[in-house]
C-alpha cells in the first residue's frame, strides 16, 4: 500500500502508516519506548535523550521521538547500545533529581518513576551533593514549581507556545542551570495553565491545590468519567475523589470534543462542592424566616401552593426557569411538569431573548468541533471563544496551524486576531451588515456555486436580488472597511474547499444568523466536515435545555408549539393536552410579574438577584412580589433567600445523567461524589414534586427519563446510555450504522431554504 511501510522492531516486521514518527510506530505496534519529553500533540524535540534506539546503518543511537519510519528500516530498542543509552540518559537525569518520592504529587504515578525502574540500572556514578533551590516557587496561584525535580523536557514551555499560543514560559539561565520559569514582564496567567501539570513528566509542576492532599494509592476514586458543565465544549473529565472531596480533576482522552486539554475554569473549580455553606435540608419560611423543614412537608408546601394558585389565578399565573447547567433529565422533567401538570408553556432555562430564527430548521450546529480542522477557512463574527468556550479556542488555534484561514469580524482584539489572515474591525452593529455584504460580493463576482443552489437551495433568487442591491461602497464607507477587504474576505470564503461560520447564538447583532446562512448557502458550504454553521452557546447544558423543550415556544425535539401533530404525538405519551400557545419567556418574567401575570415561579440554579446578575434590582423587585417562590439550588444563595421553598439540589459531581455540548454530542456523566446532607438529585426533586401534584412521574432512574426522551424528541431516537459509552454520540443518531452524525445535511437530498437577506441592519442590536 501507498500509505504504509515495512520496518523491523527487535526481529519482528511490522506494516506501519509511512511518515508516522517511530515512537508512535512503535506503540501501534506494542512495543514500547520510554519517554519524556515526548508528546504526541506538539512538535517533537528530542531534548531528554530517553527514547535512545539503534537504526541499523546510522552512524550512532538516533531518538526515536524524532525519526520518521521508512520503509526496510531495521530498529533494536533492546540492543546493548540502545540499553547503555537509555541507562546513561536515566543517569543523568538522576544526578540532581531530589529522591522525595514520598513527598512529591507525582509519586506512584511518574514516569521518572517508571523508567528508573523499566530502563535504569539502579546505580549511580554521581556520588557529588544534590542541588538545591527555594520551593516551591509560585509560578502563579494554582502553579507551584519545584525547580529541583524539573528535567527540561521543556514540555510546558512547548505547551505555552504551541498550544496555547500565549508564550508565557520559558528557559532561564543556561547549560546545566538552565530551569523553567516566567518570560520577564510576564504573568504565568493563561486560561490554560493548568494543563502544564498533566503533561510535565515528574512533580516539577504541581497544583496549589492538590499539592500533599491525597496519593493515588488512598484516594477512592480515580477515574470516574464526568463532563464539564462550566461551558457548552463539554470537556471530559476524570476526578480523584477522597473522603468523599473532589482532590483534583484531570483530563480524559477523547479528542473529539477537547483534544485532551482543559481549561483552567474547569480544572481548579471543584472546591465548591465540599463546601460548609452547602444546602443540607429543604427549608421552608415561616412567620417571614426560612427554617429547616423534611421533604415531605417542602413538597406538600409546594403542592398546595401551587394547587391554591392555579384554581386562584390560573396556569399562566405559573412560570418555570431550568438550569442551563442542569442535565438534560431534570430540565425535561420540568418542562413536562410544566406542560402536563400545571398546563403552561411558562418554562425557559434563562433570562436572555432567544433568537427567533433557526438556521435551517435546527436550532444547533451543523459540524462537528473536531470537523474545524479540516475548515479551510474560518469566520468568527462577533465571537469570543476564549472566554466562553475556551477549549473550543484551541482548537481554532490548531486549525489555524494546519493552514486555516481565520477571518474575525468584531469590534474587539480576541486573541484569535493574531492568528487572523483579516481581521474586519467594525462596531457590532455592523456586524450583520458586513456578512450581508460578503453575500452581495459573492453575488457581483460570480462566486455562487450555481450546481449546489440548483440542486439544493430554495429562495435564492430572492437573496441574489436582495444582495444586488447592496451598495459596497456605501457599506465600506460607513463601516470604515474597504471594498477591496469586503471582496478579499468573500473570495476567500466561496473558493475555500470547506468554509465555517461561528456566531454567538442571540448574541446582539440582529440578523446575523440569517445573513451568515445565506453566505453558506450560496456557496456551498455547509454539510461536510470542516463547512458549516456554528451557533456558539454560553450555558454548559445550554443545547441540551433548547432539544428537550425548556423554551416557551419549542416542545422537546426543538418542535413548535404550534405544530399540531407533535403536540399530538407529545399528548398520546405523556397521557395529557399539551398547551398550544407559546408561554412567557425568561426575558419578560420580570416584566410578567410587576404586570400581574405571574403569581407562581419556580427557579432551579439561577441567581438572577446576586450584585453581578444582568438586572439584579429588577429582579429583586418582581420576585418579592410573587406570591410564591420556589428555589431549588446547592447553595441558599441571594434568590433563594427570596423563597417561600427552598430545595437543596446536588451538585454537578453528584449527578447521573447526560449534558449535549455544543456539537449536538450527548455525553454521560456518572455520579462521583456522595450528596451532602438530605440534598437530593435534582431530576429526582422535580419527579417528586410532579408525583404530588398528581402527574405521571414514575421514574425510578435518570436512565428511565433519558428513555422517555429518545421517544418524545425526534433528535433523540435510538439514543440510550449504553450506546452513549465513554465519547458520547452526535444527534441524530444514524439507526443503519448506530453511529452519530457528525455534518447535519450531508449529501442528504434536503432541500434547504434561504432566508430573507438582513438589508440595512446597521446600528439595531438586542439588549
Amino acid at each position: 500500500m501507498e500509505n504504509t511501510v515495512k520496518i523491523t522492531i527487535n526481529g519482528h516486521e511490522y506494516v506501519v502508516p509511512k511518515g508516522m514518527i517511530l515512537v508512535d510506530a512503535a506503540k501501534l505496534v506494542g512495543i514500547d519506548i520510554p519517554i519524556f519529553c515526548y508528546h504526541p500533540k506538539m512538535k517533537p524535540v528530542g531534548a531528554c535523550r530517553m527514547c535512545l534506539v539503534e537504526i541499523e546503518k546510522a552512524p550512532k543511537l538516533q531518538t526515536a521521538c524524532t525519526t520518521p519510519v521508512a520503509d526496510g528500516m531495521v530498529v533494536h530498542t533492546k540492543s546493548a547500545k540502545a540499553v547503555a543509552g537509555q541507562n546513561a540518559t536515566l543517569e543523568f537525569l538522576l544526578a540532581n533529581h531530589p529522591l522525595d518520592c514520598p513527598v512529591c504529587d507525582k509519586g506512584g504515578e511518574c514516569p521518572l518513576q517508571d523508567n528508573a525502574f523499566g530502563y535504569g540500572q539502579g546505580i549511580s556514578r554521581f556520588a557529588e551533593m544534590k542541588r538545591h533551590y527555594v520551593k516551591p516557587i509560585p509560578l502563579s496561584d494554582k502553579i507551584l514549581l519545584d525547580r529541583e525535580r524539573c528535567i527540561m523536557c521543556y514540555r510546558c514551555v512547548r505547551f505555552t507556545r504551541e498550544i496555547a499560543g500565549d508564550e508565557t514560559l520559558t528557559v532561564l539561565e543556561r547549560g546545566s542551570w538552565s530551569q523553567i520559569g516566567v518570560l520577564e514582564g510576564r504573568t504565568f496567567d493563561s486560561p490554560f495553565s493548568g494543563n502544564t501539570i498533566e503533561i510535565c513528566p515528574v512533580g516539577a509542576l504541581t497544583s496549589s491545590l492538590y499539592r500533599f492532599r491525597a496519593r493515588p494509592w488512598d484516594i477512592d476514586v480515580t477515574t470516574e468519567p464526568t463532563v464539564c458543565s462550566l461551558c457548552p465544549v463539554g470537556c471530559n473529565l476524570n476526578l480523584t475523589v477522597r473522603n468523599n472531596e473532589i482532590k483534583r480533576v484531570l483530563s480524559r482522552e477523547n479528542d473529539a470534543v477537547d483534544d485532551g486539554w482543559l481549561c483552567d475554569r474547569g480544572r481548579f473549580t471543584y472546591q465548591f462542592v465540599a463546601s460548609d455553606e452547602r444546602l443540607t435540608r429543604p427549608m421552608i419560611r415561616r412567620n417571614g424566616t426560612l427554617q429547616p423543614a423534611t421533604w415531605d412537608e417542602a413538597i406538600t408546601e409546594i403542592r398546595d401552593r401551587i394547587q391554591e394558585t392555579l384554581v386562584r389565578r390560573g396556569s399562566k399565573a405559573v412560570a418555570a426557569l431550568a438550569s442551563p447547567r442542569g442535565t438534560n433529565e431534570e430540565i425535561y422533567l420540568l418542562q413536562k411538569l410544566m406542560r402536563t401538570v400545571i398546563g403552561s408553556n411558562n418554562i425557559d432555562y434563562g433570562l436572555r431573548r432567544h433568537p427567533t430564527y433557526r438556521p435551517l430548521g435546527y436550532d444547533a450546529a451543523t459540524g462537528s468541533i473536531a470537523g474545524l480542522e479540516r475548515a479551510n477557512v474560518i469566520l468568527l463574527a462577533d465571537v469570543d471563544p476564549i472566554k466562553e468556550q475556551p477549549v473550543l479556542d484551541l482548537r481554532l488555534k490548531k486549525a489555524a496551524g494546519k493552514g486555516a484561514k481565520l477571518v474575525v469580524i468584531g469590534p474587539e482584539k480576541i486573541d484569535l486576531v493574531s492568528y487572523a489572515a483579516l481581521w474586519l474591525k467594525v462596531d457590532r452593529a455592523q456586524v450583520t451588515r458586513v456578512v450581508s455584504a460578503l453575500v452581495a460580493s459573492i453575488v457581483r463576482d460570480s462566486l455562487i456555486k450555481t450546481e449546489f443552489v440548483e440542486a439544493r437551495v430554495a429562495g435564492a433568487s430572492d437573496v441574489i436580488e436582495a444582495a444586488q442591491a447592496i451598495d459596497l461602497a456605501q457599506v465600506a464607507a460607513e463601516t470604515g472597511l474597504t471594498v477591496d477587504q469586503i471582496k478579499q474576505t468573500a473570495k476567500l470564503w466561496a473558493e475555500a474547499g470547506n468554509a465555517s461560520a461561528l456566531y454567538r447564538r442571540g448574541g446582539a447583532a440582529v440578523g446575523l444568523a440569517e445573513a451568515l446562512t445565506d453566505l453558506a448557502l450560496l456557496t456551498g458550504q455547509i454539510g461536510r466536515s470542516g463547512a458549516g454553521l456554528y451557533p456558539l452557546l454560553r450555558g454548559g447544558n445550554e443545547q441540551g435545555a433548547i432539544d428537550v423543550g425548556a423554551m416557551p415556544d419549542r416542545l422537546p425535539g426543538q418542535r413548535s408549539v404550534d405544530d399540531a401533530s407533535a403536540r399530538e404525538r407529545l399528548a398520546s405519551i405523556w397521557g395529557k393536552p399539551v398547551p398550544s400557545e407559546p408561554g412567557i419567556g425568561g426575558a419578560d418574567y420580570w416584566n410578567a410579574v410587576e404586570q400581574g401575570q405571574l403569581a407562581a415561579l419556580y427557579i432551579v440554579n439561577h441567581d438572577p438577584v446576586a450584585p453581578g446578575a444582568s438586572a439584579p434590582k429588577q429582579a429583586q423587585a418582581a420576585l418579592a412580589k410573587l406570591d410564591f417562590l420556589i428555589v431549588q439550588d446547592i447553595f441558599l444563595t441571594e434568590t433563594a433567600k427570596l423563597a417561600h421553598v427552598v430545595l437543596p439540589g446536588a451538585a454537578w459531581s453528584e449527578k447521573d445523567g447526560t449534558y449535549t455540548n455544543l456539537e449536538r454530542r450527548v455525553q454521560r456523566i456518572k455520579v462521583a461524589t456522595m450528596l451532602r446532607g438530605e440534598a437530593r438529585p435534582d431530576w429526582q426533586i422535580i419527579r417528586d414534586v410532579g408525583l404530588a401534584l398528581g402527574g405521571d412521574f414514575d421514574y425510578q432512574a435518570s436512565t428511565d427519563v433519558l428513555a422517555e426522551i429518545a421517544v418524545v424528541a425526534p433528535i433523540y431516537r435510538g439514543i440510550t446510555s449504553a450506546r452513549l459509552g465513554e465519547v458520547g454520540l452526535q444527534w441524530p443518531r444514524v439507526h443503519a450504522t448506530g453511529s452519530g452524525t457528525e455534518s447535519l445535511f450531508a449529501d442528504d437530498g434536503t432541500r434547504l431554504t434561504c432566508p430573507p437577506l438582513p438589508v440595512g441592519i446597521e446600528s439595531t442590536v438586542r439588549g
